[in-house]
């Protein structure tokens, strides 16, 4: 009998003792703070991403084909107005100085490139009624 009752105290005693092991908690692991060199302050901004480069503005005419030139200028801003409603992107142009200063030239095309603007100039010569176009050098 006292071998059963030094079993039960001993089984007893162990069974007690795995339960405190299960309770106690196992200890949280430490936290480290990751720093650079930096410091930590930069780990919090954003990153500035570069601005694009503006495109740059397209270079002016300097090439006009010419419908008319008028001495008055409400005849150059008339035959404007009437370029301008069959679809054309037409303005006035004036000069204070040179030949022919004193006559309002009539542009509806303008054209960056020579070549481009004197080989419309001969298509448009085909066409009835613009027998007489020419270019303009807007300097």
């Amino acid at each position: 009998m006292k071998k059963i009752f030094l079993v039960a105290i001993t089984l007893a005693f162990v069974c007690v003792a795995c339960k405190d092991k299960k309770e106690k908690k196992e200890p949280e692991p430490v936290k480290k703070e990751v720093t650079t060199s930096a410091g930590a302050d930069t780990l919090l901004q954003p990153v500035q991403q570069p601005k694009p480069e503006p495109e740059p503005e397209p270079e002016p005419d300097k090439y006009f084909l010419i419908a008319g030139s008028f001495v008055n200028p409400s005849n150059a801003e008339s035959f404007q107005k009437q370029l301008s409603e069959k679809g054309f992107n037409a303005q006035v142009i004036t000069r204070n100085w040179g030949v022919n200063s004193e006559f309002y030239k009539v542009s509806y095309m303008g054209f960056q490139d020579k070549g481009e603007a004197i080989s419309k100039m001969k298509e448009e010569r085909q066409q009835p009624g613009k027998e007489d176009v020419w270019v303009l050098v807007k300097k």
